[in-house]
């Protein structure tokens, strides 16, 4: 246990460095994680004795239980909008939990200092803030998330968006995870069942699996990439989805315009006479890939389709890949074997 907190505590202050890249669906995250490993380094203090001990450093005191249900909320928040800053005032749903350990701390010294032995918890108005409080917490957030989840299932449905449980399953997943431990928590911590050992081995996986996995998948904590337009806000949205989309793929299949060799999102959106950032989130939304991919994988299935026209054949390849639309050798190279997994002198000796 103490191996493993150690290495908990190391984890959650990586986490928390998040917070000065921006990176804040890390840092609240290592919130949590900070707030669990200390529960787990807690119990083995106990467990030897620590606690009892006259010299013993009162860490337990910064693992409020105050500070997840805040730390949750803007973790499920980051992790879902794309467009989510730092509100001004997200300081102050964790005054709460900055108040328990300000008085936990004191009343410990204390109590050491005129050799009492009063313990807080046995109040009954401390009991309720510090320990009923958070649970509470935990249920309005993970209430309101569902709510926020079933909405933008919606938003996703109206928008013809296809295959929504895989697109923003991780955010399922979060649900889950947090619904689980928080029902662990009200068995334990309300109804008494003697099941604080499985609580410790969910813990423990909890704190390793998803902050590890963090480090192996930067984007772990990122909004999905469906999420990433602002067409799913309806307050914005003036036009048609379905039918600026084919207004968009009319212009690449039809009118080929993806020839043209320096080709930009604004000149795309000039001629449809659309929003740059309408036209960006047609083609993040429908076809998971930003303006430049989309336009490449146009080019390279010209490319493919002129080596096989015999009309082409006594064209080199540089001049095939020209006449598609790209600027330069290394462009095209680059950018034919990112799309097809293969050298285009490898694609041509199949």
């Amino acid at each position: 246990m103490l191996l493993i907190s150690g290495q908990g505590i190391l984890l959650s202050f990586a986490l928390l460095a998040s917070f000065f890249k921006k990176k804040y669906g890390a840092f609240f995250f290592g919130i949590i994680v900070f707030v669990i490993t200390l529960e787990i380094l807690t119990n083995w203090a106990i467990s030897v004795q620590y606690t009892n001990q006259t010299t013993a450093i009162p860490f337990w005191t910064l693992g409020s239980y105050l500070l997840i249900p805040p730390a949750l909320w803007f973790f499920l928040q980051s992790t879902s909008r794309v467009t989510f800053s730092l509100p001004k005032y997200t300081w102050w749903f964790f005054l709460p939990a900055i108040t328990e350990i300000m008085v936990e701390f004191i009343s410990f010294y204390l109590n050491r200092k005129l050799e009492y032995n009063y313990q807080l918890i046995n109040n009954s108005v401390w009991y309720f803030f510090t320990e009923m409080l958070p649970v509470i917490g935990m249920l309005i957030v993970l209430f309101l998330f569902s709510k926020q989840l079933y909405d933008l299932q919606v938003k996703l449905k109206t928008a013809s968006i296809k295959d929504i449980p895989r697109k923003i399953g991780k955010l399922y997943t979060f649900l889950v995870v947090f619904s689980t431990f928080t029902i662990l928590w009200i068995a334990v911590g309300i109804f008494e069942f003697q099941i604080f050992y499985y609580v410790q081995i969910f813990m423990l996986f909890f704190v390793f699996a998803f902050g590890y996995a963090n480090y192996f998948i930067p984007t772990l904590f990122d909004p999905p990439k469906v999420l990433s337009t602002r067409i799913l806000d309806a307050s914005e949205s003036k036009f048609e989805d379905r039918k600026e989309l084919d207004r968009l793929t009319d212009l690449f299949e039809s009118e080929k315009i993806f020839l043209e060799h320096k080709l930009t999102l604004k000149m795309v959106a000039e001629r449809l006479q659309l929003p740059q950032n309408y036209v960006s989130g047609l083609i993040n939304s429908y076809h998971q890939s930003n303006f430049n991919v989309y336009v490449n994988q146009y080019r390279v299935e010209e490319v493919k389709r002129r080596l096989n026209d015999p009309k082409e054949k006594n064209k080199t390849l540089l001049a095939i890949a020209l006449d598609s639309g790209f600027s330069s050798k290394s462009s095209f190279n680059k950018t034919f074997k990112e799309i097809t997994g293969k050298n285009p002198s490898e694609y041509l000796k199949k």
